[in-house]
């Protein structure tokens, strides 16, 4: 009936309270997950997860109970049916309330797939088939109902008094959620024979399942054309995965890792951990940030030397332009007297670790038929007129 596997990680029994020997009962199976995607979607929108999360879930404490090796083997043979108390049915009942009938518009927060008292612990009633499920109530103690769980008395669905013999039945606390609860119940309830007292709980698992399983609350579109979680997410390389290996805590030199040789005919390639670590030691530790920003005229009076010149351009002796030599002189001879070299264009232009905003306050010259550059034509006008972006434009800031 349940598949279920061990947990070798120590935790806790939710009823005995045991540390070893455990169990972990899934109550919900994976294959849920490999429904249309239609199905599934109708899923997480009614478990208030987000799109893609269903497989999580699955996998999470709220679809599993660790339990007893022995206490998880009779509860996956059904000698025992955990069911949602009626106050835990209306708790439920009333997160749906929450879901249904949304219009497509409505993108407000659905509440989170929780409806637990702030311990996280969610109430259900233990209800007992087998001799050693009932040597096991009585073993373990359980509490019993309180007038709460009996909703005052009165059943749910209709109103009516509960089937005397109802509060003999004890509770059970666990991290379960109800719809994975409910959903194994009707397993159980299934292959066992009812009683009118078992039957007030089984009329409410089948109610609570009803919603998904006859498509009663129906998703809105935007939800269903949500990418999936993780689905943008990319592999990383091998050298992006291992390339860099961090040193113990415990070592502050530092050890060098072993150096690994990919062997390539008579190649020998170092490996990338040993290329990343000497590329490290080359790196000097006081230079400058090459990711901060440029500075403004006014802060770069205040800058340090080191930094202001860093940023500097190096005194280059300026070049004779052979283009436009042979632009103004096309047939004259190659003699300096008829045609000397002409000078480089006077730059006018400001420097260009001057702040200014071209994107926000445009040059006087983009204004103008053609948009022709000028004498004052900087690095800074190019890149706006090349690409409309400011080569020294601030950060933004939030």
């Amino acid at each position: 009936m349940l598949e279920y596997k061990i947990h070798f990680n120590e935790r806790k029994c939710v009823m005995s309270g045991a540390i070893t020997k455990l169990s972990r009962a899934w109550l919900i199976p994976d294959e849920v997950a490999d429904e249309e995607e239609h199905e599934v979607a109708v899923k997480e929108w009614m478990f208030g997860l987000p799109r893609g999360g269903l497989p999580f879930y699955l996998t999470s404490p709220a679809n599993g109970m660790v339990l007893r090796d022995d206490i998880c083997n009779m509860y996956s043979h059904g000698e025992f049916v955990l069911v949602p108390t009626f106050k835990t049915f209306l708790d439920t009942m009333k997160f749906i309330e929450g879901i249904k009938s949304r219009k497509e518009s409505d993108r407000s927060p659905r509440c989170p797939h929780t409806l637990a008292s702030p311990s996280g612990l969610y109430r259900y009633v233990f209800i007992a088939y087998s001799k050693a499920a009932r040597a096991l109530q009585t073993q373990l103690k359980l509490q019993p109902q309180s007038n709460e769980d009996l909703n005052g008395g009165f059943t749910p669905l209709d109103g009516k008094p509960y089937v005397a013999g109802s509060e003999q039945y004890p509770i059970l606390e666990c991290y379960a959620h109800p719809f994975s609860i409910s959903a194994y119940a009707d397993k159980a309830f299934s292959m066992r024979r009812r009683t009118p007292i078992t039957d007030q709980w089984y009329a409410l698992t089948r109610r609570i399942l009803e919603q998904w399983e006859q498509k009663l609350i129906q998703p809105p579109q935007w939800f269903v054309d949500e990418p999936l979680i993780g689905e943008d997410d990319s592999e990383l390389s091998a050298t992006e995965a291992m390339g860099y290996c961090l040193l113990p805590p415990n070592d502050p030199v530092g050890a060098k890792p072993l150096t690994v040789v990919a062997v390539d005919g008579d190649h020998h390639d170092e490996h990338y951990w040993q290329k990343v670590g000497s590329w490290v030691d080359n790196v000097d530790p006081n230079a400058p940030d090459p990711n901060a920003p440029l500075p403004s005229e006014q802060d770069s009076k205040t800058s340090t030397v080191r930094t202001k010149q860093s940023l500097q351009r190096s005194p280059l002796k300026l070049r004779r332009s052979y283009r436009l030599r042979a632009k103004a002189c096309p047939y004259a001879s190659a003699s300096p007297d008829r045609c000397p070299y002409p000078p480089s264009p006077p730059r006018r232009a400001a420097s260009a670790l001057r702040y200014r905003d071209v994107v926000r306050n445009p040059p006087a010259w983009a204004k103008r038929d053609g948009e022709f550059p000028t004498p004052t034509f900087s690095s800074n006008d190019w890149a706006y007129f090349s690409y409309r972006i400011a080569l020294n434009a601030r950060p933004a800031t939030t």
